[in-house]
């Protein structure tokens, strides 16, 4: 756009060094018929460089115009660039446990057995982890989306151990009765928690664990809230080992 500006510029200058050249040459000659052609044609240079001056004024406004608009298309796509990957952010942050979602789904509650059977040992008459995390395993494969225990969302790096006759997930200690509510196909979910054969049925049918389940269509689920710390991993190039 600048080339054009000085481009036209020079055509102006040479069209008034002509149209004042001529004006030279025909200087202090007689009025003959010549003369009077050239100060024609001196009138015409005159009009033709008002001409060229008018044009290169609009061609001026135009590149003007064109820089304001293509500014503003690069604004446009800037802004369309950072939309989008706050929208991909978003995406991520959703898919890994970091918002709050809601949703159907069901609720399991387990607590310990509270059978006063002398014939179970004691270590089968209470909760562990071991049963939290094969619980939260058959809610995944059931397509769970979301889960949480106790108010503690479970995502990938979630840690459900044993801590006494307590249970510590998320680097928080919880205490029984363990609510796991879970976000899905509500049939799928409850099968997978009620159905003979499952784990959550042995539970209650063949240790006595006090365990119930019950639907809901619309429940909400907090945000994970403890500390995701990546020490180990790197990321690398696709393709390298």
């Amino acid at each position: 756009m600048v080339v054009i500006k000085k481009i036209l510029n020079i055509i102006i200058f040479l069209m008034v060094f002509l149209t004042v050249a001529a004006t030279v040459k025909g200087a202090g000659a007689g009025i003959d018929e010549n003369t009077i052609y050239s100060i024609k044609d001196i009138y015409r240079y005159e009009q033709n460089i008002k001409e060229m001056k008018l044009l290169v004024e609009n061609m001026e406004r135009a590149v003007d115009s064109e820089e304001i608009q293509v500014k503003d298309y690069e604004d446009k796509n800037i802004l369309d660039t950072i939309i989008e990957i706050n929208a991909q952010i978003e995406e991520l942050k959703f898919h890994n446990g970091f918002t709050y979602v809601r949703g159907p789904g069901i609720m399991l509650s387990v607590a310990d057995n509270i059978n006063e059977d002398t014939d179970l040992d004691i270590m089968d008459r209470i909760v562990h982890d071991v049963d939290i995390v094969v619980l939260l395993n058959d809610l995944k494969a059931a397509g769970a989306e979301a889960i949480e225990i106790n108010g503690k969302r479970i995502i990938n790096i979630s840690e459900v151990v044993c801590a006494g006759p307590l249970i510590r997930v998320n680097g928080e200690v919880i205490p029984a009765p363990f609510i796991i509510r879970a976000i899905g196909d509500i049939d799928e979910l409850y099968s997978a928690v009620t159905e003979e054969g499952t784990y959550a049925y042995e539970l209650k049918n063949t240790y006595g664990m006090d365990v119930a389940v019950r639907r809901s269509q619309n429940m909400s689920l907090p945000k994970y809230r403890g500390n995701y710390k990546i020490e180990y991993a790197q990321i690398i190039e696709e393709g390298i080992e």
